[in-house]
């Protein structure tokens, strides 16, 4: 299973009523014609990462099988019978990052879950044993999902999970704890 994430801030100008509600209508959209090899979708509202700034932030997950159903929804979101949802909450965009993530441990397709946390490794050492004793670790843990290709500004590790992340990471490891609140989920 892999996850499409994509972050995006809307305009200073937009209100976040009017902006959530372009992300419902285009998510529903979505949901009502799903390409093949989407499982399911959810947007968040996201508290701070560094790659968004102080702004308003959200943050969109879309699951898939694998990179080849990513053509499917990347076609799926602008053909034309959507293009008018599609436009209307990228008119109102001021930026947006994308970002690819494997699913390593737990849940494929945690929609739910208001606490996560972004690891980030030292480099050029294995972390496979030290992820799983940080999972091991982590109170309420849902689902473990690894960056692909360096593709995205987000941390190399997302842990997902229900309680606020407060495991002990090794030395040179980073933590970084976000919290969000999960606005709409389709298909």
């Amino acid at each position: 299973m892999l996850a499409y994430l994509f972050w995006h801030v809307p305009r200073p100008e937009v209100g976040t009523r009017e902006y959530e509600t372009a992300l419902s209508d285009f998510l529903d959209d979505l949901a009502r014609a799903p390409p093949p090899g989407l499982a399911s979708c959810a947007t968040y509202r996201i508290s701070a990462v560094p790659w968004l700034g102080g702004q308003r932030r959200y943050e969109d997950w879309y699951f898939v099988q694998s990179s080849a159903d990513l053509d499917a929804l990347n076609e799926a979101a602008v053909r034309p019978e959507r293009w008018e949802v599609h436009a209307c909450i990228a008119r109102m965009m001021e930026s947006g990052h994308g970002g690819l993530y494997r699913h390593l441990r737990g849940e494929e397709q945690p929609l739910s879950g208001e606490h996560v946390a972004w690891l980030t490794r030292p480099r050029g050492i294995r972390y496979e044993q030290p992820l799983q004793d940080i999972i091991g670790r982590a109170a309420g843990f849902t689902s473990c999902w690894r960056r692909q290709m360096v593709l995205g500004p987000g941390a190399e590790f997302i842990i997902v999970g229900t309680s606020p992340f407060n495991a002990a990471v090794p030395d040179g490891w980073q933590a970084r704890p976000v919290e969000r609140t999960r606005l709409v989920g389709a298909a």
